[in-house]
């Protein structure tokens, strides 16, 4: 089954082998690239990625759900959100915006959306999303989400943040 989510201004939709290229062009960017290891700014890996991307679209049960932020009016790929059904009914979210979009509103316009769906899907007790110290735009978004900041040790480097399913309304953030 193909997910498809709209907002407003974007459509959220499975990756498809055909977004490779306009994938390989955001995640080049080397402002995109700060707050990633060297490791996975490579041009292979995200190929990688995106291959992995389509796998997990298609796996059954879903636990992974990596979306493609498309434009609806461009129908560009503008970057993507995700989320991750992990162990002892938890999930992980994450997002990436192409440099050029960010600073809009879209991050949390379509990582908004996402996390609705996740939520009222699978009602998982703790949402996540972990990045690393000094990514203040990403810590911006998971702030205007309803996520608040928790100590963690889960790698050196990052900040985790955390939601707790009954604190998130819609319309939060």
């Amino acid at each position: 089954m193909n997910l498809q989510l709209e907002t407003e201004r974007l459509i959220l939709r499975d990756f498809t082998l055909d977004d490779l290229e306009a994938w390989l062009a955001i995640s080049s960017h080397p402002s995109y690239q700060t707050f990633y290891p060297k490791e996975e700014c490579s041009p292979e890996f995200n190929a990688h990625l995106v291959e992995m991307f389509v796998e997990q679209a298609h796996q059954q049960p879903r636990t992974k759900f990596q979306l493609a932020i498309e434009g609806k009016e461009s129908h560009q790929v503008l970057g993507t959100v995700a989320f991750r059904l992990e162990a002892d009914e938890q999930a992980s979210i994450g997002f990436g915006l192409a440099v050029d979009r960010q600073g809009r509103g879209l991050a949390i316009e379509a990582m908004s959306a996402l996390l609705e769906y996740g939520i009222e899907q699978f009602s998982p007790h703790r949402v996540f999303a972990e990045t690393r110290a000094g990514n203040k735009a990403a810590m911006a978004v998971c702030k205007r989400l309803g996520l608040q900041p928790v100590e963690t040790a889960a790698s050196e480097g990052a900040e985790q943040m955390e939601i707790i399913r009954l604190q998130w309304t819609r319309g939060e953030g």
